[in-house]
């Protein structure tokens, strides 16, 4: 259960990321982007607790912690781009 979720959430970050990338012409509404961002932040800190806890899966809950943290970097800069150019 927690590789399938670990799984999922790597899906998540790796297309937010090559969305940003690759700019593939989706805009994102304001509830897509709420729930993208506490999906960034849920996945940061559960697989820092997964990685501090247990000692299966290592090497993807290591992928998910530095996919979520570009993810959510990505999120915020380019969420604080919009509000600063109006």
């Amino acid at each position: 259960m927690k590789k399938l979720l670990f799984l999922f959430l790597l899906c998540v970050n790796v297309f937010y990321i090559a969305h940003a990338l690759l700019d593939f012409g989706l805009q994102l509404s304001m509830e897509w982007n709420i729930l993208l961002g506490l999906l960034f932040i849920t996945s940061l800190f559960y697989s820092i607790i997964h990685l501090l806890r247990s000692k299966m899966y290592p090497l993807l809950s290591i992928a998910v912690l530095s996919l979520s943290l570009a993810s959510l970097g990505w999120f915020t800069f380019i969420n604080f781009l919009s509000i600063v150019m109006g």
